[in-house]
């Protein structure tokens, strides 16, 4: 019996890393994270409308009536109010939970140079 070699193909750092048909680096068109590109984005085509008319309301902007619309249900729904008012003032942290008392320490040198130590 002769056993036959097989050739395998390597790639120009000597291993078979992305050498499969189905490797993400041989998929035409797919970004590693498979994110489109930038010119295929929802979000870059909305940008782009906004200041072109909007043809539900006459005289007003994609900008103009999508901000008046926000506000028009912010005034009849709860959850469209809480979304407004943390995209306006920015969303409330939640504070931070301790086991019991904090006490915090300011130790001075002689050179005036205050350290702050935590126990």
């Amino acid at each position: 019996m002769t056993q036959e070699k097989s050739e395998t193909k390597l790639n120009s750092k000597g291993n078979k890393r992305g050498m499969h048909p189905n490797s993400q680096k041989n998929i035409v068109g797919q970004r590693s994270g498979g994110r489109p590109p930038n010119e295929l984005s929802i979000t870059v085509k909305q940008r782009e409308m906004l200041p072109l008319p909007c043809p539900y309301a006459p005289g007003k902007t994609w900008l103009e009536w999508l901000a008046d619309r926000g506000m028009a249900l912010a005034g009849e729904n709860a959850g469209y109010y809480r979304e407004l008012m943390d995209r306006l003032e920015g969303k409330v942290t939640q504070p931070i939970a301790t086991d019991g008392e904090l006490i915090i320490k300011v130790v001075y040198d002689d050179d005036n140079k205050g350290s702050a130590t935590q126990s």
